[in-house]
């Protein structure tokens, strides 16, 4: 929406947002996976087993105990629906993209990055800041991964207003910088 609509948008923010992220980084080996369709079942589980996998992959400090009856429901609530619509939509997502067809920001944007995150690891967020050419600041939260905003909420947040209380340059001509 930023890249659509530069005028009505200020600022972004972006939290562990894999944008940046090529087809050819699967078979590099930048993931714990090595294809979109182990990508799709990782994120779309289907068993318990698979469930715990996902959490252990997104948090530093997973949960010891996940009983299977509280992750039966959590397939069912979240994920047991349009498996097939979901797989598609990861493989469209991922295949053929290029980081040379993102859209460049002109607006501010805060890059917010779980240190240890494995679903989209750091390498990513860099990738993302060099391609914004010096437009956005990285906020790194340590010992968090891909659920930052689960594990270091307070810090997630303060990063969040810090950043959007900051003042707007003002500009010329009344043009937005």
């Amino acid at each position: 929406m930023a890249a659509m609509y530069p005028d009505a948008v200020e600022r972004v923010t972006l939290v562990c947002a894999g944008v940046c992220l090529e087809e050819k980084d699967l078979a590099e080996g930048l993931f714990p996976v090595a294809a979109v369709d182990e990508a799709a079942a990782l994120v779309v589980p289907r068993r318990p087993e698979e469930v715990r996998r996902l959490v252990r992959l997104t948090f530093v400090r997973p949960p010891i105990i996940m009983p299977s009856c509280f992750l039966w429901d959590y397939i069912k609530v979240m994920g047991s629906d349009h498996i097939q619509e979901k797989t598609e939509l990861l493989h469209a997502l991922i295949s053929g993209r290029q980081i040379s067809t993102l859209p460049k920001l002109r607006q501010k944007t805060l890059i917010i990055w779980g240190e240890q995150d494995k679903v989209f690891p750091m390498e990513l967020a860099h990738r993302l800041k060099r391609h914004l050419d010096g437009n956005s600041r990285l906020a790194v939260i340590h010992n968090a991964g891909h659920a930052v905003n689960l594990e270091k909420p307070a810090e997630v947040c303060k990063s969040i207003i810090e950043f959007f209380q900051e003042p707007i340059p003002e500009a010329s001509n009344d043009e937005r910088v």
